[in-house]
């Protein structure tokens, strides 16, 4: 007997509607459902060796609790609440964590804690050729302290403000990924018939760019029959990681800056200056790979050295390893993730400190993004660490070629994350997407408007779809004279008249200019939550 991982001790469950619990079973084996006291029907499918039960509908509340038996023992499903389901969609802004977020509202993050709001993540993993029957890995975690960080930021806002208001607990089933484009969010089927259905119209629109990770109309079907033997996409994998790690070991090992220990004070030797914030676009560095440091000193004032002081550090290019008076303090490995680092009591002394950045520029212009947060911090207090930095380089490599991100390829989301969650019962669907599409906005349209109808195939065909425009932006290093995403929203705006029971939830003016995930989400949940509400 195996059952999908969605339904596991914490679940939610929609209220005030029937709800099927699944799965599969072994040759002769016989499987029993009861539900609180409750046994079930259980309706079994012999030639597939699959089962499923219908749950009655139930109102809202908890806890209650599933009994499954098989020719092995019984498994317990512990701790179910019923509520109101949202299925969460689309790629990183829908997705970004809470962590991510702490320039706004910080407070209230740290003092979350709803028993009430639960989130489940589906696992992030491609699949081409098949669909898989149900999830292994994931569980469902509480909207508390220990689990905070990575609750969706718009799903964590939506689910309190929503509870708040009706007492009603929610649950979010969170499959957003970041970068996914839409042709991965549907099956091979309706991609297929899709792209066929508007070729004509299309084929002569534009030509393929050649992204080994996305699929458009003019590769789509050689990426389906290359992708589909998982054996060449695990070794495309494992190339990819050993020569990402080749080249980095390579720039660690070369690295003069971690030989001589730069991230120690520098009193001797020579060094360029380096203006932050600031990217090496236009300038002679700007196709430099590899490792570079810069390095800042400034005073603190005494009655700060026994206390948490916080510094930021803006948004760097690409991963950055950040020391405090020698002392690592931080670090990532890619440019999105907001520098926000808290420097432990004792970290700081009076007079002068020591701030050090190594940064390893293996995909973007090295650099720091402009009109991003850069200074200590303690309470309302501020020590401005922009300007002029002393730089030096630690290694020139040459470039990283970059990895094959199969999970933005076409299908590959929907065999994997969706198909196994069908029959989910839930509320709504809120959906943020459409900037991995801006290439091609002349067909995202007929794609989008498949995808909805697939998606409610699976969910219920009349499960309402609320849609983000995709916000206002401009770059980061470097700065576009015009928006990309001008055609998205143009076609969302569109769109959203031609999908019945679909809703346009506007965020243009969210948006800013070098940031492409806007940290403001709480005010994006809040639009969702006043049209879901208008449209109840």
């Amino acid at each position: 007997m195996k059952i999908s991982s969605i339904y596991s001790d914490g679940m939610i469950l929609q209220r005030d509607t029937e709800n099927v619990i699944s799965g599969s079973f072994e040759a002769g084996e016989v499987i029993g459902v009861s539900f609180d006291n409750t046994v079930l029907e259980v309706i079994s499918d012999n030639e597939n060796f699959k089962w499923k039960a219908v749950l009655p509908p139930t109102e809202a509340g908890g806890p209650h609790e599933i009994t499954i038996t098989g020719k092995e023992g019984e498994m317990k499903i512990s701790d179910i609440l019923f509520g109101d389901v949202f299925v969460l969609g689309g790629q990183s802004n829908m997705e970004l964590p809470l962590i991510w977020t702490t320039d706004f509202h910080y407070d209230e993050i740290r003092s979350a804690d709803y028993s009430m709001i639960r989130q489940f993540e589906v696992p992030k993993i491609p699949l081409f050729g098949r669909k898989e029957d149900m999830l292994t890995g994931g569980k469902w975690v509480n909207a508390d302290q220990v689990n905070i960080n990575g609750f969706s930021a718009i799903g964590f806002y939506f689910a309190k403000y929503k509870y708040l208001k009706d007492n009603i607990p929610v649950g979010l089933v969170q499959t957003a990924v970041g970068g996914a484009p839409v042709e991965s969010l549907m099956s091979e089927e309706n991609l297929r018939e899709s792209f066929s259905r508007i070729e004509p119209e299309y084929s002569d629109s534009g030509k393929c760019n050649n992204d080994k990770s996305k699929g458009c109309l003019w590769c789509y079907k050689d990426k389906l029959a290359k992708y589909s033997d998982m054996k060449y996409v695990e070794s495309v994998v494992a190339e990819d990681i050993r020569r990402q790690d080749a080249w980095h070991k390579n720039v660690d090992d070369n690295d003069i800056g971690l030989k001589e220990n730069w991230k120690d004070a520098w009193e001797e030797g020579e060094y360029e200056t380096f203006t932050l914030p600031s990217t090496f676009y236009q300038t002679k560095y700007e196709s430099f790979k590899g490792v570079f440091w810069i390095q800042k000193t400034v005073d603190v004032p005494s009655d700060w050295c026994d206390k948490e002081v916080e510094l930021r550090l803006g948004t760097l290019m690409d991963g950055d390893t950040t020391y405090v008076n020698g002392v690592l303090v931080g670090g990532f490995t890619f440019k999105y993730p907001p520098r926000r680092y808290f420097l432990a009591p004792g970290t700081l002394k009076e007079g002068k400190n020591t701030i050090t950045v190594r940064l390893v520029v293996d995909t973007n212009i090295g650099g720091a993004v402009k009109e991003c947060p850069y200074y200590l911090k303690l309470g309302d207090k501020k020590i401005d660490l922009e300007g002029d930095w002393k730089m030096r380089f630690g290694y020139e490599s040459g470039p990283l070629e970059g990895q094959t991100f199969f999970i933005w390829s076409p299908t590959a989301l929907f065999n994997s994350m969706l198909y196994p969650i069908r029959n989910l019962s839930c509320k709504a669907i809120l959906f943020y997407q459409g900037e991995s599409n801006c290439e091609y906005p002349q067909y995202y349209g007929p794609l989008l408007k498949d995808m909805v109808r697939e998606w409610r195939d699976l969910f219920g065909k009349e499960t309402p779809f609320y849609m983000a425009e995709v916000t206002y932006w401009l770059g980061d290093g470097p700065v576009y004279e015009s928006d990309p995403f001008d055609g998205v929203r143009d076609v969302q705006r569109s769109v959203v008249n031609e999908i019945p029971m679909s809703y346009l939830i506007p965020t243009y003016d969210l948006g800013f200019y070098n940031d492409l995930h806007p940290q403001n989400k709480k005010e994006v949940a809040l639009r969702f939550l006043e049209s879901y509400l208008k449209n109840e």
